[in-house]
């Protein structure tokens, strides 16, 4: 009988042994899938943080190219028109003087005003790189810099590359424009070279310069310069591009400044 007895108990102690490991094992299994829906939760929801971000940053972006386009046309078709209406004024009126050398001054100045309003418009909005294509749009890019800061500018086309999406090309100009531009302002340069081509199929873009350098992490905090606000917008077209921008570091000298884009097809020859 007490054999009997100590049998149920030692029974009784093993069930609630089993018992305690299963309900053990069910806990470790709930908190385990508790944990992977929390962590699928949490990457659904910065999937659609980062696509949301995406959206408003190219609408953003689009926002400020309908503005520049905007500003383009009244700049061109308005002051411009404007401008070159007084300029045709100002030569009838100097016939008309005792001495027609004393408006040539007059006359250059606004020479000079007319090809500012000029350069600004193309500047806003390259008829070039949607007549062209952004290869061509490009290399005028880099004319313009070349003549109006005397720094030499190299571009170099490494391949004969097809052309973009329309709203790719004005990124990826807009990206060259912004490199040049810190380059001719902060960096003390007197050799800039553009380089374009392709490489393990993928678009690549260089902008590299002999100047001062820079370090890029700064520069994003800085925003007073407006330098920080520059590198801000480059890295956000480089984003929506789906693209990566990689700032070279532990130069000797200058700056170096790389994009690279998903892979693209040469032209057929």
């Amino acid at each position: 009988m007490a054999d009997s007895q100590e049998t149920q108990i030692y029974l009784m102690i093993a069930v609630a042994i089993v018992a305690m490991l299963l309900m053990a094992g069910a806990i470790v299994v709930f908190v385990v899938f508790y944990q992977k829906r929390m962590i699928k939760e949490q990457l659904k929801r910065q999937a659609l943080e980062f696509d949301y971000q995406q959206k408003m940053m190219q609408a953003e972006l689009q926002s400020q190219e309908s503005e520049r386009r905007r500003l383009a046309a009244d700049l061109h078709d308005s002051i411009g028109g404007m401008l070159s209406t007084i300029r045709v004024g100002l030569t009838t009126m100097a016939r008309q003087l005792p001495d027609p050398q004393s408006m040539e001054e007059t006359k250059l100045m606004l020479d000079d005003t007319i090809t500012s309003v000029r350069r600004i418009s193309r500047d806003l909005m390259p008829s070039t790189l949607e007549k062209f294509g952004f290869i061509q749009a490009i290399k005028e890019l880099c004319e313009r810099f070349q003549a109006t800061s005397k720094i030499s500018i190299l571009f170099l086309e490494e391949a004969d590359i097809q052309s973009l999406e329309a709203q790719r090309e004005l990124m990826v100009f807009r990206i060259v424009q912004e490199l040049l531009n810190n380059a001719v302002k902060h960096a003390q340069a007197t050799e800039i070279k553009v380089t374009i081509g392709i490489q393990g199929q993928q678009l690549y873009l260089s902008v590299e310069d002999n100047g001062v350098g820079f370090n890029a992490e700064e520069q994003k905090n800085d925003r007073q310069t407006g330098k920080g606000l520059g590198l801000f917008n480059i890295e956000n077209r480089a984003r929506l591009l789906g693209g990566t921008l990689e700032f070279e570091k532990d130069r000797p000298n200058g700056s170096k400044t790389t994009l690279t884009l998903p892979p693209v097809h040469e032209k057929a020859t």
